[in-house]
C-alpha cells in the first residue's frame, strides 16, 4: 500500500514539474512578441482615421447619386457637399468628422436618406460604381475634385422632391448650379430670404395646389357624411310618424 502511494505522489510532482515547466516556456515565448510586431506592421502605414472617412463619403457618394445613375458632375458636387457640411463644423450636422456627417440622424430622419435604410440595402457590393465613388472620394478628401461652386451645403432632385420640401427650399436656399439630375444650393443671407421668400415659386404654388384639393375634398366629404346623417334622421322621423 505505501508503494501504491509513493508512486501516485511520484507521478502527480512529476506532473506539477511538467505543467510548471509549460507555464514558464509559456510565460517566455516569444509568440505574444511576434503578434504584437505583427500588428504593428499591420497599423504603421495606415491611417484609420484618414480610411473611415473616405469610406463614409464614398457611401454617400454611391447612394446618394452613384447607385441611381446619376452624372459624375452630379456626384462630385455631393461628395462637395459632405465635406462643406463637416468643414462648417456645425452641431445640426453632426459636427466637423465627415463620418458622423453622414450618419447624422435627429429623431427619426437621417441627414442623407439613404442611412436610415437596413443594413442589408446600404450594404456595398463591390464593382465598378463603388470603386469610381471612391475615386471621386478620395479626390474630393485630396483637394482634387473639380467642383467650382463655392459653400454649396444642400441639394435637391426636384423631380423626386414632395411640393412642401421643394416649396421651402426654394424660400431659404439660393440655387448656385444644376449638376446632373440635382440643384445645389447655398444658404442665403438675410437681404437674399427676404426675396426668396417673397417672389413665386411654381414648386410653392403645386404644393398651395394640393393644400386645397385636400381641404376641398375634406369638405365634401364632411357635407356627404352631414346629408347621410339627415336622411337617416328624417327617415327615423318618417317611422315614428307612421307608427302613430
Amino acid at each position: 500500500m505505501r508503494g501504491k502511494i509513493a508512486s501516485l505522489y511520484l507521478a502527480l510532482a512529476a506532473v506539477a514539474v511538467i505543467w510548471t515547466g509549460v507555464s514558464a516556456k509559456a510565460h517566455h515565448a516569444p509568440v505574444e512578441r511576434e503578434k504584437i510586431s505583427l500588428a504593428d506592421v499591420i497599423l504603421r502605414d495606415r491611417d484609420i482615421n484618414a480610411e473611415s472617412k473616405l469610406y463614409c463619403l464614398a457611401l454617400a457618394i454611391y447612394f446618394e447619386g452613384g447607385s441611381t445613375e446619376e452624372s459624375e458632375e452630379g456626384q462630385r458636387h455631393i461628395a462637395h457637399v459632405v465635406v462643406e457640411r463637416a468643414r462648417a463644423n456645425r452641431r445640426v450636422w453632426g459636427g466637423s468628422n465627415i463620418c458622423d456627417v453622414v450618419f447624422y440622424k435627429r429623431g427619426n430622419v437621417c441627414q442623407f436618406s439613404f442611412a436610415c435604410l437596413p443594413i442589408a440595402k446600404r450594404t456595398v457590393r463591390g464593382g465598378s460604381l463603388w470603386a469610381f465613388s471612391k475615386q471621386i472620394a478620395r479626390e474630393e478628401i485630396e483637394g482634387r475634385n473639380a467642383v467650382e461652386a463655392k459653400f454649396i451645403r444642400y441639394y435637391m432632385n426636384a423631380s423626386l422632391t414632395p411640393p412642401k420640401n421643394a416649396c421651402r427650399f426654394r424660400k431659404e436656399f439660393v440655387p448656385v448650379v444644376q449638376a446632373g439630375r440635382h440643384e445645389f444650393f447655398r444658404e442665403a443671407t438675410r437681404d437674399e430670404r427676404r426675396e426668396l421668400e417673397k417672389a413665386e415659386h411654381s414648386e410653392c404654388k403645386k404644393y398651395e395646389a394640393s393644400l386645397k384639393k385636400k381641404k376641398l375634398a375634406k369638405n365634401n366629404k364632411s357635407k356627404k357624411k352631414e346629408g347621410v346623417a339627415v336622411a337617416k334622421k328624417q327617415t327615423a322621423k318618417k317611422v315614428t310618424i307612421a307608427k302613430r
